[in-house]
């Protein structure tokens, strides 16, 4: 018996959508289980997920709308920056709401992906603080501009190469599913349909 275990997603619904390139696979899951650390591990962050919505839910009935109160899973710093390097990466996602896209679909992700997600962020940010000692959302255009350039360069195996590969994969097909998108791509706006069959 073949004991390798092909990465791949856990569910054939786990392969669509923007944010799979986030999704664990089914190796690193098996691994996970097999040191009997990711049943606990998974419990644990099941049980503080429960806690964290049930509290969330209760601040959110008792205290008054904030600037956050319309996002779905990100703060608002992490909101900017992602806001930021979508239209850094696709002009006009900003304008089609690419990041809000996303902030709703992490809403309905597993832990795990969210983890991936903001870690991903994070990695933005750390760039940004070692290369100019401030936070990515605080970078001037020329700024982003050149770090973005250095990132994209890096090879393939580098920690931050993975992450820039997959926000820019996540903003892309967010953005090319919008209509403005599919024009951009050539779309014109016409469907076309078979002929009815003709009954004879």
């Amino acid at each position: 018996m073949n004991n390798d275990v092909p990465d791949e997603p856990l569910t054939a619904a786990n392969d669509k959508g923007p944010l799979r390139h986030f999704r664990a696979g089914r190796r690193a899951v098996l691994q996970s289980l097999a040191t009997g650390v990711g049943v606990v591990a998974f419990a644990s962050r099941a049980s503080a997920a429960h806690e964290h919505h049930a509290a969330a839910s209760a601040a959110t009935s008792a205290a008054p709308a904030t600037p956050d109160s319309g996002l779905h899973f990100l703060d608002q710093h992490a909101f900017d920056t992602l806001a930021l390097l979508s239209e850094q990466i696709v002009p006009g996602s900003r304008a089609v709401q690419v990041p809000e896209f996303l902030d709703r679909l992490l809403a309905v992700e597993s832990i795990e992906t969210q983890k991936r997600f903001t870690q991903t962020l994070g990695s933005f940010e750390r760039e940004a603080r070692e290369a100019y000692g401030k936070p990515w959302k605080a970078l001037t255009s020329d700024e982003a501009s050149m770090l973005l350039t250095k990132i994209s360069a890096r090879p393939d195996g580098d920690d931050t190469r993975g992450p820039f590969d997959n926000i820019k994969r996540a903003v892309a097909e967010t953005f090319y599913a919008t209509e403005v998108g599919m024009k951009e791509l050539g779309w014109n706006g016409g469907v076309a349909f078979p002929p009815p069959a003709v009954c004879g």
